[in-house]
């Protein structure tokens, strides 16, 4: 076996063992961070109820985007980012 080919077998290992150049953060905390706001519908005009629903909708929005924006800031955090984040 030629040297060349012994160093990178002899590599390998450590190339296997190795971390990616880019350390993503979780998949599902960027879309939803990125979902759209819902839109309301135009019986919020004329019915309380629709009116309630819709506003109970922009809160669990507002909530699950929030919460994915803290997970994304302590993700990047980890990674060595210099920012603060919300305790919650």
């Amino acid at each position: 076996m030629s040297p060349g080919k012994f160093a990178v077998l002899a590599a390998l290992p450590a190339l296997i063992g190795c971390k990616s150049a880019h350390d993503f953060p979780p998949r599902a905390d960027v879309q939803a961070v990125t979902e759209a706001k819902p839109m309301p519908p135009a019986s919020i005009l004329t019915d309380p109820g629709a009116s309630d629903e819709y506003n109970a909708q922009l809160e669990n929005w507002g909530e699950r985007v929030r919460s994915a924006g803290v997970r994304l800031c302590r993700h990047f955090q980890g990674e060595g980012m210099q920012i603060d984040c919300p305790e919650d």
